[in-house]
């Protein structure tokens, strides 16, 4: 593979990893604010496959942007063999606590939800 390539795949993958990520934290975003609006007015059924909707997608969200992440930190080191002087702000450290992040904000979530749902006082639907 020639630089140009190299370089080309390192974009391509950091710039998909970047929309995966944006996409999550809409998922994420969108969850809670159903969550917190209607998450106590859903019939145990309804939130259960808001739920599971919503575990399915994060999930394979979070599980492509680690996959994209790696991909990218391969082209990195790569790149990084050729430009011994260059430093490539891409390590596996930041992998693993980008995609732990993601990981953790579902159970979060679902704890979110829960909260909502167990408690009257609580969640934007509260006076109603």
């Amino acid at each position: 593979m020639t630089e140009a390539e190299l370089w080309e795949m390192f974009l391509e993958a950091s710039s998909v990893a970047a929309t995966l990520f944006s996409v999550a934290l809409t998922i994420n975003f969108a969850y809670l604010a159903t969550a917190y609006f209607v998450g106590k007015q859903l019939s145990a059924f309804q939130a259960f496959v808001v739920s599971f909707l919503y575990v399915f997608g994060a999930g394979i969200m979070t599980m492509s942007f680690a996959a994209m992440l790696n991909r990218g930190l391969y082209f990195a080191f790569r790149l990084q063999e050729i430009h011994l002087d260059q430093f490539f702000l891409i390590r596996p450290t930041y992998v693993l606590a980008y995609s732990v992040l993601l990981a953790l904000s579902i159970p979060v979530s679902l704890f979110f939800m829960y909260q909502i749902r167990r408690n009257p006082e609580l969640g934007g639907a509260a006076g109603g």
